[in-house]
């Protein structure tokens, strides 16, 4: 049946017993896609609408999900990794002490002091009367008191600063490298590689039919490899989120062999495609 411009996405898809196996979800001139499944368009006998039929053996693309369609058999595996991280943390790394002892030492200081001596004499006079002021306490018995001054030394003591003690403290910085070992987890592409070696092998003769036998007289074990390098490559961080055009350079330099690139170039390109359409149909989902 010719489906040339009649393909399109959302097409059911149901086999010769009317039984619904799922909707394209892409295509191109030579397979309808459901999923990870892969529909030669010579495998439809009819369309009818929406509706794509397939002849009588084509339920056998579908052969491992016919009887369990809501049951899928996908087993889901997490992929981890740890990552360092550094953390700065302020603490104590140390302290600086410093010691005060109190010390006695004697002084000495010279200091005058006044203070006043008494001495008393007695003198003779000529007589004279007694002055009327002289009269009230003549004659009577008592002690007569004579203040006596003089300076005496008061010793006080003042504490004073004399000086200070600057301690200064200074920000370094210095660099350093934390190194610590952290696991990760990678899966093995063995299982995929084994489910779509198939598809390379079906690509490979495809390709040896149009240049024809004469012009490549390789067998797919020759091949393969270079279907490999490509599909492993699909899986590298290095090219994450880049499409073949991008890291062809990048492949073609680390190329070595005898072979030129240009011969392995279609090859390389299909296992990278079909690796990359892989990894994005797992990452979905995970």
């Amino acid at each position: 049946m010719d489906l040339k411009g009649k393909l399109r996405t959302g097409l059911r898809i149901f086999g010769a017993d009317d039984r619904e196996y799922g909707t394209v979800d892409r295509y191109d001139d030579e397979y309808a896609y459901v999923g990870d499944r892969r529909i030669p368009v010579s495998a439809f006998e009819r369309m009818d609408s929406n509706r794509l039929y397939l002849g009588a053996d084509g339920g056998r693309y579908f052969a491992d999900t016919a009887e369990a369609w809501d049951d899928p058999k996908e087993i889901r595996v997490p992929v981890r990794e740890e990552r360092l991280e550094v953390e700065k943390r302020q603490g104590a790394m140390g302290s600086v002490d410093i010691h005060k002892t109190v010390e006695a030492e004697q002084v000495n200081v010279p200091v005058e002091l006044r203070h006043e001596e008494v001495s008393v004499d007695r003198l003779d006079v000529p007589d004279r009367p007694v002055a009327p002021g002289e009269l009230a306490d003549a004659f009577e018995e008592g002690t007569i008191r004579v203040p006596v001054r003089g300076e005496q030394a008061v010793v006080e003591k003042e504490a004073v600063v004399t000086g200070e003690v600057v301690i200064d403290r200074d920000v370094e910085v210095e660099r350093q490298t934390i190194s610590d070992t952290v696991r990760r987890e990678r899966v093995d592409i063995d299982e995929n590689w084994s489910r779509d070696r198939a598809a390379f092998e079906e690509h490979f003769g495809r390709r040896r039919t149009a240049l024809g036998t004469a012009a490549d007289t390789r067998t797919f074990a020759d091949a393969e490899p270079h279907y490999r390098r490509g599909y492993e490559a699909a899986y590298d961080e290095r090219y994450a989120g880049r499409d073949f055009a991008d890291v062809e350079l990048e492949l073609r330099r680390s190329h070595s062999g005898h072979e030129t690139w240009e011969h392995l170039r279609e090859e390389i390109r299909e296992g990278f495609d079909r690796g990359r359409r892989r990894s994005a149909g797992e990452r979905r989902s995970v």
